[in-house]
């Protein structure tokens, strides 16, 4: 082990940093939130890491993407060359594995199905969904990172991070993911059309964006990435749900404990052939932008 690892395994160990080098980890949404997991766990020097990301890079990324610079064309970057490129700039003997593929995509499946860990850094519930059951399925410890900004009278600000790590709890039974928005996003954009006709949802409403900035996706990130380490080191088992109000400069670890029935923590843990894969290659995810 190089000197460069000295201060990591001054905290963990050896054994703690062999983990970490041995580890396979994607990286869904190489993003806001997930450009600074990239980072951290470069640096922490994860030895292979799949980003999946089919978006290329946005005039109004370049607030908080770290890894971007001035002259990166737009369009014409993929947000998994800004990934692969920041891996490259800290420690070039890491693998990286690019999937310029929606995450319900042949490719971005047969990445997470070879994962060990995978982090989850978008805003779909769909998305979410379906990470959660492959992870479940694959019995994959899951990382869930969130942030998130509500403007109002008094502006909420923040983020969460959810690990479904052991089999003892996850987004659906710890109450953090909007199934029946998910099933939606999966159903694909004419059950979208037909909900909306019958509920009266206003068209223009759907898919905006909010304020994002690069401090509070920062910390988000760091916290997702912590529990990550925490745990492969064995220092501790990572914490299910945190919570952080940055408007109120606060982190709540959440204890109230999982559903005892979850289907997705009990009922298809560690059963490969219990999920059906190919209902989210045909699904709405496949032709929709889940990342952030």
């Amino acid at each position: 082990m190089t000197d460069r690892f000295d201060r990591n395994i001054r905290f963990f160990g050896k054994e703690g940093q062999a983990r970490l080098r041995a580890a396979r980890v994607a990286v869904v949404g190489i993003g806001g939130v997930g450009t600074h997991v990239v980072q951290q766990l470069a640096l922490l020097g994860v030895g292979d890491l799949f980003l999946i990301d089919d978006e290329e890079l946005d005039e109004t990324n370049r607030n908080r993407y770290v890894g971007v610079r001035h002259d990166n064309l737009i369009p014409g970057t993929p947000k998994v060359d800004i990934g692969e490129r920041l891996v490259e700039s800290i420690d070039s003997e890491i693998r990286t594995h690019k999937i310029l593929a929606s995450v319900a995509s042949t490719e971005a499946i047969a990445a997470l199905t070879k994962a060990e860990y995978i982090f989850g850094c978008i805003d779909s519930e769909g998305a979410r969904l379906m990470l959660t059951e492959l992870s479940a399925a694959y019995a994959v410890p899951y990382i869930d990172a969130a942030s998130d900004i509500l403007p109002g009278d008094r502006l909420h600000y923040g983020g969460r991070v959810c690990v479904a790590w052991n089999g003892d709890g996850c987004l659906v039974c710890l109450d953090e993911l909007d199934v029946a928005e998910a099933q939606m996003d999966i159903a694909g954009e004419l059950a979208r059309e037909d909900h909306d006709t019958i509920y009266g949802v206003e068209r223009g409403l759907l898919g905006a964006v909010g304020p994002s900035v690069v401090s509070i996706n920062g910390v988000v990130a760091s916290h997702a990435v912590t529990e990550f380490m925490l745990g492969i080191t064995n220092i501790r088992s990572p914490h299910r749900l945190l919570v952080y109000r940055g408007d109120i400069g606060k982190v709540t670890v959440k204890t109230e404990p999982p559903r005892t029935n979850c289907y997705y923590c009990k009922g298809i843990r560690g059963q490969r052939t219990a999920i059906d894969l190919q209902r989210f290659l045909n699904s709405g995810l496949a032709h929709r932008q889940p990342f952030k």
